[in-house]
């Protein structure tokens, strides 16, 4: 059996050599090259984004690519637009194989309290693995097929159940380490096996795209996250339709995680207790038997208005949770608006609106609103009447610039972000609003199921939104040069406000002024602002939830950049200075700072 998918492969290989097709189904990443340069030619002419809702099949690019006029762009620019126009109508073989080295040392200051990839602004994520294997296949012009297979260590090396954390050799415990995971400290027991993380089959045609498998998602122009979906998330399994032409898009994607059931143990006792029996999962072993549905379902509309100078769009979603794994069918329905189905005891609804503007070429201004919850005409009114659920409302103000200089793009952008308190928090399934510990929400959280050493399973709740969650605020600003093939060098500026609301803040009801309110009572929360310095619920994650008494302040500076020494051969550097006031949100806790120093060598066949 083995011979004979070696010779099927073998066959595929050769016919490879023989014929080949535009790259139209080719799925790009979120973060592609192209993308990225035809977003910043559109930018340079004045034309609103392209789509924001990635990824993007190489047919949309091309057409994305047919909206600029060549002849208008300066000479740096045109040979911009030839690189991918080039890129985008290579043939592509029925199946390429690609290779990817890397060798990077990472090396810190801070060995007590960033010992994390979450710590880490080049996190797990964005380190390069020792080895990639890719394979593309194209066996016919309108499907496509993708895998790569990293030669990586595990994001985590081990779990603490008392604490309901998960540890990791390599970000931190000593300050020098490197992607050779399998020297000491680590070993090659670390491999990680739960790959590939990005792997799927896609097909469509002129218009029109389909695609199932496991991908990065994002949704929106946000230079720190967006609220709807950000690729800071791991990877989505998921199934995505999208449709287009000049000015419309339409997209579908839904995506399924692991229920809560499967990692949160609901068994209550005295606060503590509740706390590790939540933060454990039942069994981390790979016997453990998969049940309960916990899925996102989106949609989103896109359009282009005024010359293609302003552009729109409008999402919604919802997630949806069963514990005895029912799917109503109906609430698949791709234009139904998902609100309106009114199913709190398994679902929350989520809503955003985008709009982007460039009003002379070169700037282009955007924003983003995101809705969770409000109160409808009828409803009890929050800070006015008892008994009211909490306004839940994200904000998103940015600009951003492309300019050409000498052979290369100068880019740069500033943003702001507001998130409240409660924003994509809320009760669960139980039908009671007043939640408890012990009891998992329906947030717009979902888990990483993480492999690490020996079999083991973790689960990982990431945000599928902003990535720093509700009640915060952020003022990010950054600006780079870069030659494209040639170099590369980018500042960043990052602060952050972040009040004493978490992803394991109980959801409650919400009491007007002069109530006597008190902390841990859901009778007597008040209605709060971000950030917030006083956390009144309880806490899944935190049983002294009581000491938080300040707002955690974040500035990160950072600075990279890359040489091409030759095509395909690249080195490259980032340093990051973090400085932490009132870590924890207690006021009691010492800044801390960190240096954190990555330096890397890369090659690509």
């Amino acid at each position: 059996m083995k011979r004979f998918w070696l010779t099927l492969l073998l066959i595929g290989v050769l016919l490879g050599s023989m014929f080949g097709a535009t790259m139209e189904q080719k799925i790009y990443p979120v973060n592609s090259e192209p993308f990225h340069i035809i977003t910043s030619l559109y930018i340079t002419q004045g034309l609103a984004l392209p789509s924001t809702a990635g990824p993007h099949s190489g047919d949309e690019l091309m057409k994305m690519l047919d909206r600029i006029d060549a002849d208008r762009l300066a000479p740096s620019l045109k040979n911009l637009y030839q690189r991918v126009h080039d890129e985008l109508y290579e043939e592509q073989r029925v199946a390429t194989w690609g290779l990817e080295a890397a060798l990077e040392a990472y090396i810190h200051t801070d060995t007590t309290n960033f010992v994390h990839a979450e710590d880490w602004v080049r996190g797990y994520d964005e380190r390069a693995p020792f080895l990639n294997i890719i394979l593309e296949t194209s066996p016919g012009k309108n499907i496509y097929g993708y895998s790569e297979l990293p030669v990586n260590y595990t994001k985590y090396s081990d779990y603490d159940a008392n604490t309901g954390t998960a540890l990791s050799l390599f970000f931190g415990k000593s300050r020098f380490s490197t992607n050779l995971f399998f020297l000491p400290p680590g070993s090659i027991q670390e491999l990680d096996l739960a790959m590939p993380y990005r792997a799927f089959g896609a097909f469509g045609g002129e218009n029109w795209s389909v695609q199932i498998g496991r991908d990065k998602l994002s949704w929106g122009p946000g230079k720190t996250g967006n609220f709807m979906l950000s690729d800071s998330f791991k990877y989505h399994n998921t199934g995505r339709f999208t449709t287009y032409n000049k000015n419309f898009k339409y997209s579908l994607v839904t995506s399924f995680f692991p229920h809560p059931a499967q990692y949160h143990d609901a068994i209550a006792g005295d606060d503590d207790t509740t706390i590790k029996n939540f933060l454990k999962a039942k069994d981390r072993s790979q016997a453990q038997t998969i049940s309960g549905l916990y899925m996102f379902l989106g949609h989103r509309l896109e359009g282009r208005l005024f010359d293609g100078k302003v552009g729109l769009a409008l999402s919604e979603s919802i997630m949806y949770q069963s514990e005895d794994n029912l799917l109503d069918l109906r609430f698949l329905n791709p234009s139904m608006l998902y609100h309106n189905y009114y199913i709190r005891s398994n679902s929350n609804s989520l809503l955003t609106f985008e709009v982007d503007y460039s009003p002379i070429p070169h700037l282009n201004v955007y924003g983003q609103l995101a809705v969770d919850e409000f109160a409808l005409p009828g409803e009890p009114v929050p800070g006015k009447d008892a008994d009211a659920h909490p306004s839940a409302y994200g904000f998103m103000l940015g600009a951003q610039t492309a300019i050409p200089v000498h052979k290369g793009l100068f880019t740069g952008s500033l943003e702001f972000v507001k998130t409240d308190p409660y924003l994509y928090l809320r009760y669960g399934g139980t039908g009671n609003t007043t939640q408890k510990l012990g009891e998992w929400g329906i947030n717009y959280l979902a888990a990483i199921r993480e492999y690490y050493a020996g079999g083991n399973i973790i689960y990982q709740e990431e945000f599928l939104g902003y990535p720093f969650g509700p009640d915060a605020i952020v003022i990010n600003a950054n600006a780079g040069y870069k030659e494209f093939g040639s170099w590369n060098v980018s500042t960043n500026f990052f602060y952050m406000w972040h009040g004493t609301h978490d992803k394991w803040t109980l959801w409650s009801k919400v009491q007007p002024e002069g109530t006597a309110f008190a902390q841990g009572d859901d009778s007597k929360i008040p209605y709060i602002k971000s950030p917030t310095d006083k956390h009144w619920t309880q806490n899944q994650g935190d049983p002294n939830y009581k000491d938080r008494n300040s707002v955690a302040k974040t500035l990160i500076f950072g600075v990279k950049g890359g040489y091409t020494i030759l095509p395909g051969f690249e080195v490259y550097a980032q340093t990051d200075l973090i400085h932490i006031v009132n870590p924890k949100n207690i006021s009691a806790n010492p800044a801390i700072t960190d240096l954190q120093l990555t330096v890397g060598l890369s090659y690509s066949l």
